[in-house]
């Protein structure tokens, strides 16, 4: 099982509503159409995702202004997500007493605890990942990809 972070949810969404939106999304601009290949090669199937109510509300939250042209596919995409994804709850109670609560927020302290049952985290947040490489949990940082791909050029 694969969890995929809110940043990288995103650019995967914006990436199967149309792969020439990533470069002027907004939230995905940093990234190319490079980057969202390689994130579909690792997921591979949707099935493999999992995520929580808390990263899908962000996700919705940072994406559902779509206008007309997509968002119809928007909705599509978002719906088969949910569809085909597990989705984790953990209670906030119980998140509130982790230490990366306070450094990381809510959503980002439930992701590290859920994590630790999954092959690995996709994200696209560097102190996520800082965070979850001390945990011991495997990590895949799009923007250290990134970034390290820019940097070799």
């Amino acid at each position: 099982m694969i969890f995929v972070d809110t940043n990288a949810l995103i650019l995967l969404v914006v990436g199967l509503i149309d792969k020439s939106l990533i470069s002027s999304h907004k939230r995905t601009s940093i990234f190319e159409s490079i980057d969202f290949e390689n994130l579909a090669f690792l997921i591979g199937d949707l099935e493999k995702v999992v995520t929580t109510p808390n990263v899908l509300t962000e996700v919705d939250n940072l994406l559902n202004n779509f206008q007309r042209g997509h968002r119809w596919a928007y909705y599509q995409v978002l719906r088969e997500l949910i569809a085909k994804s597990t989705e984790k709850f953990l209670e906030s109670k119980k998140m509130m007493d982790s230490n990366a609560f306070f450094e990381l927020g809510l959503t980002d302290s439930g992701v590290l605890e859920i994590c630790k049952e999954c092959d690995f985290l996709i994200t696209g947040d560097s102190r996520l990942s800082d965070y979850a490489n001390a945990y011991g949990i495997k990590v895949i940082d799009l923007k250290k990809i990134r970034n390290e791909r820019l940097t070799s050029l």
